[in-house]
């Protein structure tokens, strides 16, 4: 499936966040987020590319990475595969192959390719990071924890699916808990896009996550 990601004409000169927002894209991204999550994420990066929400949380996110400026996260699953699977990469491929996932599913052509990249690749690392698995409680463990590290449209949009989720009775606890666990590693955490995953694949898990602030979750 090829979702087609409209070009928004940009905004100037206003303190309003939501300026530029794509508003058919955002429709799209609810209509489609609970049958196509993929499309829905697609979508929704559609609707806030151009808005100045998405330009502060870029700018900020940029001058936290700026160590890394203009470099991209090479992912060769095959290679990383042959890790341990202890250690960030191993664990990384492993999860990857395990749900089907192919790296580059959210990555736009953005002038800024080095962030656009980096930050679509890093969902996925964050998993790995934060221990939290690819079931839909997982999915918002990581929300919780990337929205307190970028304050972006996109986790806000994922997370805005909690109360319809908390009507399952089955979920209501360990949803809870994984948010709470989610919040408590965005806030405790270092900067995660200021890591450099692509330079640390082979060490093990344990230390990466002291690394990052994380390992008293552990």
């Amino acid at each position: 499936m090829t979702t087609q990601i409209q070009p928004i004409k940009r905004h100037r000169g206003s303190g309003n966040p939501l300026v530029g927002l794509h508003w058919p894209s955002l429709g799209a991204a609810y209509r489609t987020f609970l049958s196509d999550p993929a499309a829905g994420i697609l979508h929704i990066i559609a609707a806030g590319r151009d808005t100045q929400w998405q330009r502060l949380v870029e700018r900020r996110l940029a001058r936290q990475a700026r160590h890394l400026s203009d470099r991209t996260i090479s992912v060769d699953l095959s290679v990383l595969m042959q890790l341990p699977p202890n250690t960030l990469g191993g664990a990384y491929a492993r999860h990857m192959v395990a749900q089907g996932f192919d790296p580059e599913t959210f990555v736009t052509d953005r002038d800024d390719h080095w962030l656009n990249q980096r930050m679509a690749i890093s969902h996925d690392i964050y998993h790995i990071y934060t221990g939290f698995d690819a079931s839909p409680i997982g999915e918002f463990g990581v929300a919780a924890y990337t929205l307190v590290q970028y304050r972006d449209l996109l986790n806000v949009f994922v997370l805005s699916f909690v109360p319809l989720s908390l009507t399952n009775p089955l979920w209501t606890v360990p949803l809870l808990r994984a948010l709470w666990r989610g919040l408590r590693m965005g806030v405790k955490g270092r900067a995660a896009i200021a890591y450099p995953p692509e330079l640390n694949w082979e060490k093990p898990l344990a230390i990466v996550r002291q690394e990052l602030g994380l390992g008293k979750f552990f």
